[in-house]
This record gives structure tokens, sequence and C-alpha cells, in this order.
């Protein structure tokens, strides 16, 4: 499988792959996805088995504009209008009531009368989102449960042995610049709720809409959002969360100042600033670069639980989970 530069023509290739049935992954400015027509039952069938996902794990419908949202979603709440004009596009995914005379496959919603829906942030999306002219479905396009990748060598390396030369294509646009998916907010229940923290700062959502959220949120059963497994977004290696030093044994993967005289191994820090988007944006790809080490054991310094530091300690949590 080879990897192919976001260029026009190879985003126009890809279109056409896609709308015949294909795989196209692509870069967002969380992550990178895998894409499929959200309408094809057969590539959406495809893209479960190639990342080996569960069938009950539903997965984010991604559109171009406002017009699209309203062709599958009904009933959209005030407030969710009030997030959809101040943060679309960009990193947030709204959990909505599906349109039943829509045509996105059941198999996209896992049987749910929901859809999450978004609309990226990323040029190379848009353009392949307005190019298809059709909404995708684009989980994060890694083995399952795994690290989500942030780099298209990323995907290559998780899928490209499960991926078709000729009906499939990875896009190339660059390491993405928020590393961190999408925030998911569920407005389908009572009052709004963030089901997963994610690249959007939840803090100042609260000026526009009072939202609630429940720390570890776990649902491996019937989850109506991508995320919630409690087990997700995990490294081959074991994590020992809010350390203060290494352990013998461990690497050390720090945030800010380090402790003085760490004489270990194998050291990385994940922002030497303690500047939490850089944080977000270095914390999977070093995780696959610890990997890539054979690491067994990594120790992770404290990451303080604010800001998007709270989606990074809920993807910490998930992957040191059993």
């Amino acid at each position: 499988m080879k990897i192919y530069k976001a260029t026009v023509k190879n985003i126009n290739i890809a279109a056409k792959l896609l709308l015949k049935g294909g795989i196209v992954s692509f870069p967002t400015e969380t992550v990178y996805g895998l894409g499929a027509l959200a309408c094809n039952k057969e590539a959406i069938e495809r893209v479960y088995k190639v990342k080996g996902r569960p069938k009950n794990n539903p997965l984010i419908v991604h559109v171009y504009n406002l017009e699209q949202i309203l062709s599958i979603t009904e009933n959209i709440p005030n407030e969710a209008y009030k997030l959809i004009r101040k943060y679309w596009p960009g990193p947030l995914t709204l959990i909505l009531k599906y349109k039943n005379s829509s045509n996105i496959s059941s198999i996209a919603r896992a049987n749910l009368k929901t859809v999450a829906v978004r609309i990226p942030n990323h040029p190379v999306a848009l353009k392949l989102l307005k190019v298809v002219n059709q909404p995708l479905i684009a989980p994060s396009a890694n083995i399952s449960e795994h690290l989500s990748p942030t780099k298209a060598s990323h995907v290559l390396k998780d899928l490209g042995n499960n991926l078709n030369e000729k009906k499939d294509m990875i896009l190339d646009g660059g390491s993405t610049s928020i590393g961190i998916e999408s925030t998911v907010i569920d407005f389908t229940g009572n009052k709004p709720t963030v089901l997963r923290p994610g690249g959007l700062n939840i803090t100042p959502t609260n000026k526009y809409v009072k939202v609630s959220y429940i720390e570890s949120n776990a649902n491996n059963t019937t989850p109506i959002s991508p995320g919630l497994f409690k087990k997700h977004y995990a490294p081959n290696a074991s994590l020992r969360l809010n350390a203060k030093f290494p352990l013998k044994g461990e690497v050390w993967l720090g945030f800010g100042k380090d402790p003085k005289n760490i004489d270990n191994f194998t050291k990385m820090n994940l922002s030497l600033t303690a500047d939490l988007d850089e944080a977000a944006m270095n914390l999977f790809a070093m995780l696959r670069l610890l990997d890539k080490k054979n690491i067994k054991k990594i120790a992770i310094k404290e990451i303080p639980n604010k800001k998007i530091g709270i989606a990074i300690n809920d993807r910490l949590i998930r992957g040191s989970s059993k």
C-alpha cells in the first residue's frame, strides 16, 4: 500500500474511489480518519473489519456543511445550534436525533436512533467532502483500541496490509494539528452531556451551553458515541500515570520541567514548556515511538486536568486500562 500526497489531483482520485465503494484515509485537524460513504453498507462493513472494530461501537459521520447535517438529523435543539455556529468547522462532534428518511447506514449508527456528526476543520478533509458531496463515516484510521494516528505513516503501519491497493487510498496531509480526537457532546438526553472530552476545550463551551461531564465514562455494551469503551487508545506498553519519577525498568514521558537527575535508558517529554496543546499534539506520536522501541513500561508525569489536559488524561486512563 502506498501513501499519496494530498494534492488536488489525488483528492479527486480519492473521491472517485469513495464513490465506487472504496476506503480512503485522510487527515482531519484531530487525527487521521478512515473514510467511506456513510450510505454504503458494504464499505462500512469493510471499515469495521479493517480496524477490527466492534460493530456496537457507532461511527462519526463527517459532512461538509450545515445543509448536509439537516438532511440526516431532526429536531436539533437551539443549544446545539449555538455550538454549531461557534465551533464548526472544528473538533466537535454532536450526538443528534437521526432522521429516518436519511440513507445513513444503520451499521454506521450501530442500529441506534441517534447519529454522531461533525464538520472537520482541515483543508484536505473539507475538499474531499466537497468533491464527494456525500456524508462520510471516518473513525480513526488505526487498529481498534490502539493509539490513534496523527501521521499518514501511522495509518500505513497499522492498516496498510488490510487495505486494497486498487480500491483504497491513504492521503498524506502532514501531521495533524490537534492530535486528540474530537469532543463529543450528546444533545439527545435531558441535558447536554460531554461523552468524550477531546480537541475542543469544554470549559469555554459553558459560556454558550451548560454541559455536564462525568469523568471515566465507560460503556462497553451499548455506547452511543465512539471513545466510551473502558480500554481504548492503548499502546503496547503498560502505563503508570501521575508518576513523580521513573522506576527501574520504566521509560519516562515527562511534561514541563523534568525532575533533576533522571537517569533512565529512555526519556521523552510531551512539552518542556508545559503547553497542554503541544502535549496533546505529541501524545499519540510519542507513545507510538516508544512502541516502536518495544518499550514494556512507561511512567508518565501528572498532566494538569484542565483545558485539553482533561482529554489527555481521558486517553491515558483508557490506554492504561486492562
